[in-house]
């Protein structure tokens, strides 16, 4: 069994410029993301995909390997992942079974998850798992939405959020952290998410946007609320 780690990080953002090179701890989380992918013991090869030569020199630095910068089509605000993995799987030699892709923007995880993941994996005939935190507010069921006529309707047709908290369904959103699926099945269904896919529930929703995400992140660590892997804990810097 081979795994590669793919962490990929355009320069484009405009929501909020450069956030896969924003600071915290001292680090970028384009270096936390390499660095929790070369930590992991089950990842063979770690490569970076970025349209930046200062991205590329920083994961480099970290440990990161690299193809070269993304062609053209693929450095747009409009380039799809799974197309940037593709390309990336054509152009190395190498083969594997699992990939990893590992997301500079959610960087609450540890090495352990990824071993931890591939082994459900391993025991199961799913394609895929991935990342995932259970929603308590807002609940999908509470969403609303303004119809024709200006009036507020459940977004979720024959749902209503006049009912118990704890009588609501459990919901679970992605994360972003991390996606472990068969390098087979990428290429042949194009997508992280196939239709065997395991959930990997954590505990922390942590999916960086915005600037306003990244201070709300700041904020957590540096309260202690949560742990950021290849970081000092805030208070013992």
């Amino acid at each position: 069994m081979k795994v590669l780690a793919v962490v990929p990080a355009r320069c484009g953002s405009k929501g909020f410029p450069n956030k896969n090179i924003a600071s915290i701890g001292g680090k970028t989380l384009l270096e936390l993301a390499v660095k929790v992918g070369i930590d992991c013991k089950i990842i063979d090869d770690l490569y970076i995909s970025t349209d930046c030569k200062s991205y590329e020199d920083i994961a480099l630095i970290a440990g990161a390997n690299s193809l070269g910068l993304r062609p053209e089509e693929f450095a747009t605000d409009k380039a799809k992942s799974i197309d940037v993995i593709i390309d990336l799987l054509e152009k190395i030699e190498e083969e594997y079974e699992y990939i990893v892709l590992l997301q500079p923007t959610s960087p609450v995880r540890e090495p352990k998850d990824i071993e931890l993941m591939i082994e459900k994996m391993q025991n199961s005939d799913a394609d895929a798992i991935v990342s995932v935190v259970k929603l308590e507010e807002p609940h999908p069921y509470k969403l609303k939405a303004i119809d024709e006529d200006g009036n507020i309707r459940p977004f979720i047709d024959g749902t209503t959020s006049e009912v118990p908290r704890q009588s609501l369904p459990d919901a679970y959103a992605l994360n972003g952290a991390i996606y472990v699926t068969r390098v087979n099945t990428i290429l042949k269904e194009k997508t992280f998410l196939p239709h065997k896919t395991l959930p990997y529930v954590m505990s922390t929703n942590i999916n960086i946007d915005s600037e306003e995400d990244f201070i709300f992140m700041k904020a957590m660590y540096e309260s202690n609320k949560i742990k950021i892997y290849g970081v000092r804990n805030a208070n013992n810097r």
